[in-house]
């Protein structure tokens, strides 16, 4: 059961203020537009002010069958002073379990493979809210193209011509829009800018300028922050099962902020070999001159059979080790590393480069996650990073031009 309130929102103490005052006024926008890093609590935010909007207990909640019953019976609440879904009345039952009829719920899916044949969508729906319901934890992971349905919005406007059911509103939460085709980005900003007075849209992206401006400009914008680490760090351990402190750390590390991102990889038994591996390949450009560097790149990205998400895996944990080695070279004690273990040996490294070194390295890195995101080579992506990185010819040791300029001085 879905069962998280406004006021126990993850590490968005802002965002949770603001969403109450908006459920104790009673006063919604057309459209919100949730934006910020994947993994961060924007969708589990989004339903929480869904819930709270369709609970009964709060301003302007009153429903449409709260005249007196023929039978006799009890009216339900016509609202009252809250700004948090009370989790008591029949409302907050309904939307806990994602089957309240005022509360629509649309997300991207893609087809499943099972013994050879492809999983029919609407299976793979259902399946999803079973999780979901089951998982308050659940992670939602896009393992190929995946796209809200065509149909699920057709069927959507259909509905938007006639009065909600039960609640004096009603709440259509849209997980990951900028996953829509251009056909529905049409159909829906008609519907924002004419909406019915009981509709509130609720949107969220992890990827903003994949959202039409004309949609942006017409949306009520929240800005979701990235998680503190010892936040995603308490989560894993006391919530998700990660008993082993070591693994809950460098999750939390290398989860750069994103809760969902570390719960994602959580199962994967192999973090510490890849940290290693990742580290590795930092020392044949320093030490070895480039000697060996090519055959050890291929061998590490399985002679360019290793996917985008590996590759910026491995690049990830090189810039965690980078950090280290400033927190080192300015005495940070040895629990405040991502690395404990290998506190002398980040000591001794650091020893022998200083700060505005590291830095540059650090900015190689960050242009090469840059640039995985496009059509590139892993191998080659791979070789030159490292390349770049510790080398001393050809103009690696120049600075990279970085578009944001946050690196200056």
């Amino acid at each position: 059961m879905f069962d998280v309130k406004l006021g126990s929102l993850l590490g968005q103490p802002e965002v949770s203020a603001f969403l109450r005052g908006i459920v104790s006024r009673g006063r919604y926008a057309n459209a919100y537009l949730f934006h910020g890093p994947a993994g961060v609590g924007k969708c589990t935010a989004a339903l929480s002010f869904a819930r709270a909007a369709l609970c009964e207990r709060v301003p302007g909640a009153a429903t449409v069958d709260s005249e007196p019953s023929l039978f006799g019976e009890a009216a339900p609440a016509a609202g009252g002073t809250g700004d948090d879904a009370c989790g008591q009345c029949r409302g907050c039952a309904m939307a806990g379990t994602l089957q309240h009829p005022d509360l629509h719920f649309l997300f991207p899916v893609s087809a499943k493979d099972t013994k050879g044949e492809t999983q029919k969508i609407d299976d793979a729906i259902v399946e999803t809210f079973e999780d979901l319901r089951k998982d308050p934890l659940y992670v939602f992971q896009y393992e190929r193209a995946a796209s809200i349905r065509i149909d699920q919005t057709r069927e959507l406007q259909a509905q938007l011509a006639y009065r909600p059911h039960t609640a004096s509103r009603r709440v259509i939460v849209v997980r990951d829009c900028d996953r829509m085709r251009e056909d529905q980005f049409s159909a829906l900003l008609k519907s924002i800018e004419e909406p019915a007075a009981t509709t509130v849209w609720v949107l969220t992206t992890s990827r903003l300028s994949r959202v039409p401006v004309t949609i942006r400009s017409r949306c009520q914008r929240v800005r979701f922050a990235p998680l503190p680490e010892s936040l995603v760090r308490d989560v894993l351990q006391e919530k998700a099962g990660v008993a082993d402190e070591k693994k809950a750390r460098l999750l939390a590390a290398i989860s750069t902020g994103s809760l969902g991102r570390a719960l994602a990889m959580r199962d994967e038994p192999d973090m510490a070999i890849e940290r290693d591996a990742a580290i590795a390949l930092l020392a044949p450009p320093a030490a070895a001159r480039f000697n060996g560097l090519w055959t050890a790149v291929q061998k590490s990205t399985g002679y360019g059979k290793a996917g985008r998400e590996r590759l910026r895996l491995r690049i990830e944990f090189q810039q965690l080790w980078l950090r280290d080695l400033l927190r080192a070279r300015y005495g940070a004690p040895r629990e405040s590393l991502v690395s404990p273990e290998r506190h002398d040996a980040l000591r001794a490294q650091a020893a022998s480069l200083d700060a505005r070194e590291i830095r540059r390295r650090l900015m190689v890195l960050e242009e090469a996650l840059r640039s995985i995101e496009g059509n590139v080579s892993a191998d080659l992506a791979l070789f030159s990073t490292m390349a770049r990185a510790g080398g001393d010819r050809l103009g690696e040791r120049a600075w990279p031009v970085h578009p944001t300029g946050r690196w200056d001085a």
